[in-house]
């Protein structure tokens, strides 16, 4: 009986040596895209492996920010944590790896779910594909802005909703002359939309034209109907 205790103990440890020896290790910088209600984006990890755990960084939009999780065989979970609306959203990826790729489902704090998809930057690099000639703008705009307005007649803070599909801008308006939705393009840094509104029984329409600046922010000008002309700043929320 004892002996066969013995050989149950080793067994097991047998068992989880596989297992451990299964799993793929995350470690090293991976390079790929995140799809989210609002669009697809770049995204960038540069991950650390201790055991089962895994720490890092990733790369997007927001910058760099801590991301964590665990490997257990071919499953990976990731999270990270981002701010949006002033509030904490917690980002969790799952998924399967391999030695040169992952990929999986996100989840975006319960609020929306993607997905996302990476390979190890060497073999990133070795396998994208060349720009088109007439490549859609890399910029994405996607997301809620806060604008100031300033026109002769005083200064107003509409605030933007876009979302971006390639050049193709659509999104909603929200301001002085109530809510509407607008459309236009982007290309390269540049940006220009029209929202129709309709202010004491008469429509008229609003024209912004402006620059995407290196620090994220927009600004431009605007020809707002019968208000006239105006100078136009904004920033993501």
């Amino acid at each position: 009986m004892r002996r066969l205790t013995i050989f149950a103990f080793l067994f097991v440890l047998l068992c989880a040596s596989v297992v451990a020896a299964q799993s793929v290790s995350a470690a090293g910088a991976w390079d790929g895209t995140m799809k989210s209600p609002v669009g697809e984006r770049p995204v960038h990890f540069d991950l650390k492996q201790d055991g089962e755990n895994v720490s890092g960084t990733v790369k997007g939009r927001a910058g760099d920010l801590p991301i964590a999780g665990t490997v257990s065989g071919k499953d990976i979970k990731l999270h990270y944590t981002v701010k949006f609306q002033d509030n904490d959203m917690v980002i969790t990826l799952k998924g399967a790896i391999d030695a040169t790729s992952m990929k999986g489902s996100a989840d975006f704090g319960g609020q929306g779910e993607g997905e996302f998809s990476v390979k190890r930057a060497s073999d990133a690099v070795a396998t994208a594909p060349k720009p088109a000639a007439n490549a859609a703008s890399a910029t994405d705009i996607s997301g809620v802005w806060a604008f100031q307005v300033e026109t002769s007649q005083g200064t107003g803070s509409p605030t933007f909703t876009f979302k971006q599909e390639g050049e193709k801008l659509t999104g909603q308006y929200k301001g002085a002359f109530g809510e509407a939705p607008l459309t236009g393009t982007v290309k390269d840094n540049k940006v220009d939309f029209v929202v129709k509104v309709e202010a004491q029984g008469q429509q008229f329409t609003l024209t912004y034209t402006g620059t995407i600046e290196k620090d994220g922010t927009m600004k431009g000008t605007a020809e707002l109907g019968e208000v006239g002309s105006a100078k136009w700043t904004a920033k993501r929320q």
